[in-house]
This record gives C-alpha cells, sequence and structure tokens, in this order.
C-alpha cells in the first residue's frame, strides 16, 4: 500500500470517529430539546392550569355560599362565569396530560366537577323555591364533598405531573451526561487514533530511513554488505529495493575497477622491471665510457620506472588488502627500530628538502606482533607524505610511547596541513587532498589496511598552515589484536 494510502486512511479513520461522535452530539441535542420542550409545553402550563383551577374551586365555593345566604344575584351571575372558565380550563388542561395518572385524575376531576356543578344548580331551583333549609344542606352536604374531590382530584393530577416533569427532567439530565461522556469518548477516540496512526507512519517511516541513512553511510565508508530488507510496497520499500540495486552496481562496478588496475598493474611490473633494469645497465655503460650525459638520461629512466613500479605496487596492495587476501608473516618486533629504518630510508628525501626529521621515543617496551615489511611501509607512506607537503626549514617529528596495552605512533609535521573539508575522506582510495599530485591517491588507504591488518587504528588531526598528525595505534605483543 503507498504511503498517500496509508495516510489518506489514518486520517479518514479519524475524520470517521469525529464525524460519528458529531451525529451522536446532534442526536443527543435533539433528544435533549425535545426533552426540555416537553418540560417548557407540557409539563409548566400543565401545573399552571391546575393551580389556577384549584383556585378556582375554592373562589366558587365562596361564591356559591354568599349567593345561597345573601341571596345576591351577581354572586350567581360571577360564579356561573366562574364555572365556565373552569370548564374550559379542565378542557385545555386535558391538551397537556400525556401519562395514564394525570388522564385519569383529570376524568376524576371532571366527574367531581360535573357532580358539583349539578348539586349547586339543585340548590338554586330549591332556594328559587324558597326551600331554603333543603338548599343549604346540599351546599353544605353533597355539594362541599364534591367540590372537595375536585380540589383532591387536581391535587393528584398535580402529583402526577410533578412526577412526570420530575422523570423528564431525569432523562434530560442523563441525557446530557450521556451527550458530554459521547462527545469526550469521540475526542478521545480520535486523539487516540489520530497519534498512534501518526506515531505508526513516523515510526516506520524514521526506522526505514535510520536503515538507509546507515546503509547509506556504510556504503560511503566501503563496508557495505548485506542489502537492505524492502518488505512493504510503498514509496519506502521502492526506494530500498532502488537502493540495494544501486548498491548492488556500484559494488560491481568498484569489483570491477579493482580487477582492471590489478591486472593492468601485473601486466605493467614485468616491463617496468625490465626497463630499469635496462637502464641500470646503460648507467654502469655510460659511466664506465664517461659519458655524463647517457648516465644522467640513464638515471631520470630509472628514477621513472622505480617511481612508476611503486605506483604499481602500491596498487597491488591496496586490490589485496580490499580482498583480504593479505597474508601477515607476524612475529615480535621493535617497533622502534622498524620506525629508525623507515626513517633511515626516507632520510635523503627529507635532506633534499632540506626537512628535519626527529624520531622521539620514551621508554617502554615497543614489541608488537607485526610483519616488518608492512609496518615499514607504514611509516615510510605517512613520513613521505609529511616530507612532501612540508616546506623547507620545516620539521617532521615522530613521537613513539605507550598507552596502556597499545603503542602509539603519532607522525607530526610543520606542513601545509589538511583542508576541513578532505578531513573526512582522507583515507578514502584515489582522492588526494591537495588536487590532482604525484601519485595514485592510495597511500593512505594502504596505511589504513594494513593497520587494521594488525590489529591497530589510524586518525588524522590537521589544521591549515600549521601542519598534520597522524596517530596509529598498534596492539602490544601478547594484547588481543
Amino acid at each position: 500500500m503507498r504511503l498517500a494510502s496509508k495516510i489518506f486512511l489514518g486520517s479518514a479513520l479519524v475524520i470517521l470517529v469525529l464525524f460519528g461522535a458529531g451525529v451522536w452530539s446532534l442526536l443527543a441535542v435533539k433528544q435533549l430539546v425535545t426533552a426540555n420542550q416537553e418540560i417548557a409545553t407540557r409539563s409548566v402550563p400543565a401545573l399552571r392550569l391546575q393551580g389556577g383551577l384549584r383556585e378556582s374551586v375554592r373562589s366558587l365555593v365562596r361564591l356559591e355560599t354568599r349567593a345561597l345566604v345573601l341571596r345576591d344575584q351577581s354572586y350567581a351571575a360571577a360564579w356561573t362565569e366562574r364555572v365556565v372558565q373552569m370548564a374550559q380550563g379542565l378542557e385545555e388542561l386535558g391538551a397537556y396530560l400525556e401519562t395514564p395518572e394525570e388522564r385519569r385524575a383529570h376524568a376524576e376531576t371532571r366527574d367531581a366537577f360535573e357532580a358539583y356543578r349539578d348539586h349547586v344548580m339543585e340548590e338554586r331551583r330549591l332556594a328559587a323555591s324558597h326551600r331554603t333549609e333543603a338548599a343549604l344542606r346540599i351546599a353544605e352536604g353533597p355539594a362541599w364533598e364534591a367540590a372537595q374531590r375536585v380540589e383532591a382530584s387536581l391535587t393528584e393530577m398535580t402529583a402526577a405531573t410533578e412526577a412526570a416533569l420530575g422523570r423528564a427532567q431525569t432523562r434530560a439530565r442523563a441525557l446530557e451526561t450521556r451527550t458530554w461522556h459521547a462527545v469526550a469518548a469521540g475526542l478521545v477516540a480520535s486523539l487516540a487514533l489520530g497519534l498512534g496512526a501518526s506515531a505508526f507512519l513516523a515510526f516506520r517511516m524514521t526506522r526505514s530511513l535510520k536503515h538507509l541513512s546507515r546503509a547509506t553511510a556504510s556504503l560511503a565508508a566501503g563496508t557495505w554488505a548485506e542489502p537492505l530488507a524492502a518488505e512493504g510496497r510503498d514509496e519506502i520499500g521502492e526506494l530500498a529495493r532502488s537502493f540495494n540495486r544501486m548498491a548492488e552496481r556500484l559494488r560491481e562496478l568498484d569489483r570491477l575497477k579493482e580487477e582492471f588496475f590489478s591486472q593492468i598493474s601485473h601486466d605493467l611490473r614485468n616491463p617496468l622491471a625490465s626497463i630499469r633494469l635496462a637502464a641500470e645497465t646503460l648507467q654502469d655503460r655510460a659511466r664506465a665510457a664517461g659519458d655524463t650525459k647517457q648516465a644522467r638520461f640513464a638515471a631520470l629512466i630509472d628514477a621513472s620506472a622505480g617511481r612508476m613500479l611503486g605506483m604499481v605496487n602500491q596498487i597491488l596492495d591496496f586490490t589485496r588488502l580490499r580482498a583480504a587476501v593479505v597474508a601477515l608473516d607476524r612475529k615480535p618486533l621493535d617497533v622502534l627500530k622498524t620506525v629508525t629504518r623507515a626513517v633511515e630510508e626516507m632520510r635523503p628525501l627529507a635532506d633534499g628538502k632540506r626537512v628535519r626529521v626527529d624520531v622521539v621515543a620514551g621508554p617502554g617496551d615497543f614489541t608488537v606482533l607485526g610483519e616488518e615489511g608492512s609496518l615499514i611501509r607504514v611509516v615510510v607512506n605517512l613520513l613521505g607524505n609529511a616530507v612532501s607537503f612540508t616546506a623547507a626549514g620545516g620539521s617532521v617529528t615522530l613521537h613513539l610511547a605507550e598507552a596502556g596495552d597499545q603503542l602509539e605512533l603519532r607522525v607530526e609535521d610543520t606542513g601545509v596541513g589538511i583542508p576541513p573539508e578532505a578531513l573526512p575522506w582522507i583515507f578514502e582510495p584515489y582522492r588526494q587532498a591537495h588536487g590532482r599530485r604525484k601519485g595514485t591517491g592510495l597511500g593512505l588507504a594502504v596505511v589504513k589496511g594494513l593497520v587494521e591488518a594488525h590489529g591497530g587504528t589510524v586518525g588524522v588531526q590537521s589544521e591549515l598552515t600549521k601542519g598534520t598528525c597522524f596517530t596509529v595505534t598498534l596492539p602490544k605483543a601478547g594484547a588481543a589484536p
């Protein structure tokens, strides 16, 4: 799956969770609004009407009593008007009642009210016939009891409405709580999914890029061995597979290049040896004949052929080091003596450039297990570079000292130094820090290979115009290489 698809799916999942939480919230809000509307449009008006009807019942009883005792028609007219209003109120109240308890109490209230109205109408008929005592008996008996039943039914209806209101409020509170919980859960879930998806993608991409970075560094250092794992089918997997193909191609090209140089070097060694032999013969004949000019030309040919043979040998040595086929004949040897021999070998070059070469060795045992010829080549290469890049009147100092179970050899010069940008690749083959100069660019690569073949390390510190210091460490005899 492509990275774009993975990112889209992760984002879509988070959006779907948020959308679900939003839909749930809207539905919950709708239910909450419905519950509040029920409270506002049913329960509250019902309670208001019920309270008004209870007051109307008490007012009807007072008006009935005054109309009967005082025989005042204005009270009778007011009673009649109030009865009509109460009948309308009862009819209106019925539209707000929903629960069975409310409807049952409402029916009882209407029945009691009808009975009360019939009793009062009977009172009026008796009073109009001047049967006041009979009318009073009805007023104080059946009419009063009917009025009390109306008030009791209204009170029962109010209790039922208040209970329904309490249940509606409880549902609204529960719905509000569930809404908050759903919104919070949706936000937390979307946050967790978003962070999880981002962390997964970031971890996978970072891990793959880290592996690719390490492989690139090892390829640049020439130590790349195993191809990258390219499991995915996304862009990172394709990048890993492309890197593997590129690295394999580069390794093949490097192998072909080394084979080419090795073959060319082998083919050049014999002709160069023959040229040197012929040049030496010509020198001897020229000296015998007293021909100084011919002797000088023969010496020039011999020197050039010797330099070319040194380059060829360097290429061959580097090729063998890269192929790990160098067989060292390691024996106990004194590194101080080896360094002294190398210095004596390079003394003519140093004297010719008027560069002073000193060896400084502290007290201690400088014995290592190594091959003398290889270690001499290490010192000769480092010393040759130091002399070559040190101006006349400068100096080169070789310090030899013990460092625990290691021997440390430092080659310091007062030369031109190495540019900072060249230090990271100074030991790479075919690279020269000061542009194209004499040589193959393999001297330091051979030094590094020979030192590591002895179980040691080599490093460099340099500052432009102030000089360079190469440090070689080798395990002492008896220490683990």
